[in-house]
Formats: structure tokens, sequence, C-alpha cells
């Protein structure tokens, strides 16, 4: 009786051994990519009150913390410098070993559908240069890539489901375009492992992706516009479950590509980007995280499956990017990548994802990571002199102003009837252009890329598009 007795209370402890097993979070896995010297957190669950131990390979170093009373624990580990491969071994009187894992630098990119887009194209809507992108994936092992499974939350979620993956032909094929090439770029003149983190999802108001309490902070009424809202697109629900479990995971900045669902109600868009900004930076616990974000590319909103209520408006687009670069003042360590040149009148998933990746890259490693000796964005619109018939418009820009053909498209001018008529433009000083037509003897406004579709020329030497802009603030459309 004593031996059975014996064997049955050995056979309990055995199973409560087992059970203790140290849970992870799926963001923490085989071939992650850590951001390299700082302080980052592990976390997971075991036991109540049970201690956990956990060595760390790049340094050798031993942590040891304890459980709540909800079986919760979290570690602050410190990483160093970019290297690997490394492992992480976790010890609740049960191991677990993570492997293949890399210290860099951890990107998380975000939005829409043009965010969403992968390497491998939407049907009847190719990316370009995705083919070699693919092919050559596999030269790139410090490439390291995660995609948060699409799922929206009624409340904020401790976690999220997906995994790491190692570079390769189909894991690139299946990730963010616009996200690989940024990447992709990083890693060709960084020479250090990279991390992205991938959570969109298409079609989304930028309202869909803040917490409540953010959205809320602009627009009180913001719930009210649920209720016509699909699931998905309902106010902090990709918070909730697609942003919220990674917030623990410590990166470097953001990429966000969005705002093609909130065209129409683009009076409030510069004011939710900023305090979204500013909550997810409180979130990662680090209020100078960089944030680089994308012009919405021209679109012909006026065809009649994305007419705005019913009527045309031509400059619906222009709208949301006027907003977009409000934002700029309002969000610090911020910068935006222009796409004027690069739309498609019939397709809202513009193919040169490559060339937006790239941009972004451009802008990350002049702003980031110190690295000069090329221009971070495009020209900007500065100050508009108007003189008898004709109107000098200067431009912020790092290099020369330069048409990509002899003459210079995009412009146009209106005079006191508020009608704008294209008009004539040529640079007459580096950073200064001028414009007129016949047609307006007296402009009293000028445009530039502001309509929903307009064929624009005008870059810097480094081939960065110029930004549209306009003087006026007239809001009827002709």
């Amino acid at each position: 009786m004593k031996i059975r007795l014996f064997l049955i209370f050995a056979f309990a402890l055995g199973c409560i051994e087992t059970s203790a097993k140290v849970k992870l979070p799926d963001i923490l896995g085989n071939h992650m990519v850590l951001q390299q010297n700082t302080i980052i957190n592990l976390w997971g669950s075991t036991d109540p009150g049970r201690k956990v131990r956990i060595t760390t390979s790049w340094n050798n170093a031993v942590y040891t913390v304890k459980a709540n009373t909800e079986g919760d624990w979290h570690a602050e580990v410190r990483t160093t410098v970019a290297g690997g491969p490394y492992h992480i071994i976790f010890d609740d009187g049960d191991r677990l070993r993570l492997d293949n894992i890399l210290l860099g630098d951890v990107w998380v990119c975000s939005g829409q559908s043009n965010m969403q887009m992968p390497l491998k194209g939407f049907p009847a809507q190719p990316v370009y240069r995705s083919t070699e992108t693919i092919l050559e994936a596999c030269r790139y092992p410090k490439l390291r890539l995660f995609t948060v499974e699409r799922t929206p939350s009624d409340v904020p979620q401790t976690d999220c489901k997906g995994q790491w993956q190692t570079s390769s032909m189909s894991s690139a094929a299946d990730f963010s375009a616009v996200g690989y090439f940024f990447a992709k770029n990083l890693s060709d003149v960084l020479d250090i492992p990279i991390g992205m983190i991938e959570s969109d999802w298409g079609g989304t108001r930028i309202e869909t992706w803040m917490p409540r309490s953010s959205a809320l902070k602009i627009d009180k009424n913001i719930l009210a516009t649920d209720s016509t809202a699909v699931y998905f697109d309902k106010t902090s629900v990709l918070y909730n479950g697609m942003i919220a479990p990674i917030t623990r995971f410590t990166a470097k900045g953001f990429i966000w590509y969005q705002g093609e669902s909130n065209k129409g109600h683009h009076d409030k868009y510069a004011a939710n980007m900023a305090e979204m900004v500013s909550s997810w930076r409180q979130l990662w616990g680090n209020d100078r995280m960089p944030f680089y974000y994308v012009q919405i590319a021209p679109f012909d909103y006026d065809i009649p499956e994305h007419q705005f209520e019913n009527h045309t408006n031509p400059i619906l687009c222009p709208l949301v990017v006027e907003a977009q670069l409000q934002a700029l003042q309002l969000i610090p360590y911020s910068g935006m990548v222009g796409t004027s040149d690069i739309g498609d009148s019939c397709m809202i998933h513009p193919p040169r994802k490559d060339l937006v990746g790239q941009r972004l890259a451009l802008l990350a490693l002049a702003r980031t990571y110190g690295i000069g000796g090329h221009d971070a964005c495009g020209p900007m619109f500065d100050t508009a002199r108007f003189e008898k018939n004709t109107v000098y418009v200067r431009f912020r820009s790092e290099s020369e102003l330069t048409p990509l053909a002899q003459s210079i498209r995009g412009f146009e001018v209106a005079g006191a009837d508020r009608i704008f008529y294209p008009a004539e433009a040529s640079i007459c000083g580096a950073y200064e252009v001028k414009v007129f037509s016949s047609k307006v003897p007296a402009p009293q406004a000028v445009r530039y890329g502001f309509r929903n579709v307009i064929q624009v020329n005008l870059y810097n030497t480094m081939g960065l598009p110029a930004y549209p802009f306009r003087t006026d603030r007239w809001n009827d459309f002709k």
C-alpha cells in the first residue's frame, strides 16, 4: 500500500513538472531578430509563483524572474551589437530553447492594402520587380519576417498568431512588398540583421489601428460610425488584436502606408495620425521611435465604385495627402515619402512598390541612421509670390529642381473665378519655378499635382518627386 501511494505521488509530481513548461507568445520564437544594443522584453507564462531562469547566449548572462499569481512573468534583458546566430534557454524546471536568433534592427510595418500587398501581388495587380526579388530572397538569410495573423478584437490582446521566418522564396512572396523592399535596402546598406513585423489589413480606416481612448480624444462621436462599419474596420479592433500584442517586442521604428479609407474624412486625419503615433510610442516605451509613412498614390476616385457620397470629387485624394503633410508638423521624428509619380489611374494598388520601399529606406538611412550623401525626401512647397500674370513658386529641397522631361507638368492656376487651368512652368532658379497661363491674367491661386489623377514630373536631382500642394483653401471643385 505504501509503495502504491509513493508511486502515485511521484507520478503526480511528474505531471506537475511537465505542466509547468514555459509558454511564450508567438512573437518570441526561433529565427527572430531582437533589437540590438538595448534592453528588450521577454515574457510568457508558467505556474503561479514558479521561477523562470533565462540564459542568453550572446553575453552568457542569466536572469531569474518569478511568475505572478496569474502565472505571468516578464524579464528585461540586455542585448549587444548586431550579430548571431544565438540562442535563449528558458528553464522553469523544464527547459525550452529558442535557436537561430539574430540581434539587429526591428521595424514594424502597418496600414491598409497598399502595405498588405505581397511581393507576389494581388490578382490582376502585379508588383514590379517581384520575380527577381523573390528569386534573390534566399541570399538574405539575415532578413527575418513575421506576419501578424489578421484578427480583430473588442478588447486588447496579449498574444497574436504568427511565426518568424527566414527570408526565402516562399516567405518573401507572401510578405508585404513595401516592407520587404524596405528591409532589403536597409540590409544592403547596413549589413546587419533586419527583422520585419507586418501588421496590416486592407480597406481599413486609421481609427481601427488606434486605442479607443486615443480615437475618442479626436472625435468623441467616433463610435457612432461603427454601426455601419464592417467588424474589422470598427474603432480600435485591429489595434486590440494586431498591435497591442506586439507592443512589448522592442523595435527600432515604424513604417506606415494608409489613408485611402479615410478619403472624405480628411479633416481629422492629421490629428488622428499624430494621436496614433503618440499612443504607439508610449506603449513601446520610446517617444523617439521614428515613424515614416507613404503618401497615398494618385488614383481615379471618380470612377463609379469609388465616388464619394454619389458625386465626383477631383481632389479627394490630394485632400488626404494635404492632411498627411500637415501631420509632419505634429509628429516629431517622422517623414513622408512621395508617390505622385508612381500612381495608376485604374489601379488603387500601384505596382511600383520597389520605389516606395526604396524611398522609405532612403528616409530611414538619412534620418535614423545618420547616413548622409543623399536626399531624404522630394521638394516641398515653401512660398508663392504673385506678380501680375505670373506666380513664382519656391520649394524647400536638399538638391536642385529638375523636370523629368523638357517641360514641367502638373501645375494649375486660377483667378477670381476659381476655375483652374493647366499652366506652363519653367525652372527659374535652383529651387524656384515660374508658373503662368494665358487663360488666367491675374492668378490668385496655384496648385501642383492637386487632383486625383494628374501628370507630374517635377523632381530634385536625386530623382525624388515634389509633393502636391495648393495655396488656396477653396472647397468647390472646378
